[in-house]
């Protein structure tokens, strides 16, 4: 919420006090990353008492690490590779391939450009044929030699954008093939099976995939917000600041209310960069511009019930519902892939249900429902499987139909010294909101002057 309040209480004047960045998720940071590195005297207000804001993960009691929602970490994302030094979160790779269930076994697929010797077998595979592997393979080298550096630019111009499935049958991809590997891969990455959003993330992670690995951090998905976290001065975050609305002062926003408005307070800020998710970042600014149809996850994770029992045959692949019957989507051996997230002698298995399956509010049915059809996968029995928690995150991602690129907002608001940064001016990704949180940092640099001067700093 964005209110004038000529009178409000300020502890010295506005020019002198800090840049407020509103939420320290992905955006927030990188952007106050940048701030602090230009020289500027940065604050950065977090509502809850950790950092990372969807990316976050959890330590179960019996010392799982437990992602809040599947994720994976694609290590050729450009922005990431700007801001983060990979080698500090001790990558462990996927392998690059997958493995896909047709209904009575599972079928392995590989990149034939990390195994070139499994080209011949997957060429006669019942998941991709000899035309579609033709296909994907000149496909995928137009995406792997594109200059694009979020899906946002790979969806191509507002009127040339169309769905992911639509792209795929545009190509000459049969149906089998869609069917069978596009909805469980691609379908999962968008949490859309149905391949209705943009192509521009079909195309961007194709190029990311075949230039880097998917790769999970070996202390969890956290690790990347406190690799950024780090390179913040002392003291720059502040938690369980909850921000209720901005503070404006002759057109311009001068602080924010922390807190509500009877018992909280104002922080005063020369500049204020909302990085909160979209449909709090619309609350707060006001801007409708700002998505905020939201896409829901829902992931189930099990361990072996027994230290002797079972291991999962999925190896360091995803596996996929090439049947598209179940209510798993896909499947990963997350300890197989880093054995950190698992004490010694345990499995962690992450099953994401998507659909119908993934809204059912009962908890009880969807884990019953994710443990049977992941062991039916494995080929175990289901009791061999027990489950470890179940989390839904009710705003995975903003909905990315075809177009929706070019209606998004800007870093800049209507409001003079209010700004966003957010995956909501990019595109719905770690790529997109640490690129936001670049941009609007850039913004702020060339707007704003440094404290005590009338100058401002190069715009970079």
């Amino acid at each position: 919420m964005v209110f004038p309040t000529p009178d409000a209480p300020a502890t010295h004047e506005t020019r002198y006090a800090p840049i407020v960045v509103i939420g320290a998720g992905m955006a927030g940071l990188t952007c106050a990353v940048e701030l602090a590195r230009a020289g500027r005297h940065v604050l950065v207000l977090e509502a809850s008492g950790a950092i990372g804001g969807r990316v976050r993960t959890d330590r179960h009691r019996d010392g799982f690490l437990l992602d809040r929602g599947f994720q994976v970490l694609l290590e050729a994302y450009p922005a990431v590779r700007r801001q983060v030094d990979i080698a500090e979160l001790r990558p462990r790779a996927f392998d690059a391939g997958a493995m896909v269930w047709t209904g009575r076994r599972l079928v392995p697929l590989a990149n034939p450009l990390r195994h070139p010797g499994a080209a011949l077998r997957d060429l006669t595979s019942p998941v991709v044929g000899v035309r579609d592997a033709v296909r994907l393979a000149a496909f995928g080298a137009r995406a792997r030699l594109a200059a694009w550096e979020t899906a946002a630019e790979a969806a191509g111009e507002p009127g040339e954008d169309r769905s992911a499935g639509e792209d795929l049958r545009a190509r000459g991809f049969s149906e089998h093939f869609i069917d069978r590997f596009a909805r469980p891969f691609w379908g999962g990455i968008l949490l859309k099976p149905g391949l209705e959003t943009s192509a521009g993330t079909l195309r961007f992670t194709t190029k990311m995939f075949l230039q880097g690995r998917g790769i999970l951090p070996e202390a969890g998905m956290q690790a990347l917000p406190e690799a950024l976290a780090r390179r913040l001065p002392l003291g720059a975050i502040r938690h369980h600041r909850p921000v209720e609305a901005i503070v404006v002062r002759d057109g311009r926003a001068a602080g924010v209310w922390v807190g509500g408005r009877g018992e909280g307070a104002v922080v005063p800020a020369s500049a204020v960069v909302v990085a909160t998710d979209p449909p709090a970042a619309r609350r707060l600014t006001g801007w409708d511009t700002i998505p905020v149809e939201g896409i829901p996850s829902t992931t189930v994770y099990f361990t072996n019930r027994r230290p002797d029992g079972p291991a999962p045959p999925l190896g360091r692949r995803l596996t996929l519902d090439g049947t598209g019957t179940l209510a798993v989507n896909n499947l990963g051996a997350l300890s197989t892939v880093a054995p950190s997230y698992a004490p010694a002698g345990r499995h962690l298995l992450s099953a994401v249900v998507l659909g119908e399956w993934a809204e059912n509010p009962d908890d009880e049915a969807v884990t019953r429902r994710a443990r049977d059809d992941s062991a039916r996968m494995m080929g175990h029995d289901p009791a061999e499987w027990v489950p470890l928690g179940l989390v839904r995150v009710p705003f995975s991602q903003f909905a990315q139909p075809p177009g929706i690129y070019a209606r998004l907002p800007g870093v800049r608001t209507p409001t003079a010294g209010l700004y966003l940064a957010s995956e909501a001016t990019v595109d719905s990704s770690y790529n997109g909101a640490i690129t936001s949180g670049e941009a609007a940092a850039a913004a702020v640099l060339r707007d704003v002057p440094r404290a005590g001067t009338g100058g401002r700093d190069d715009a970079r």
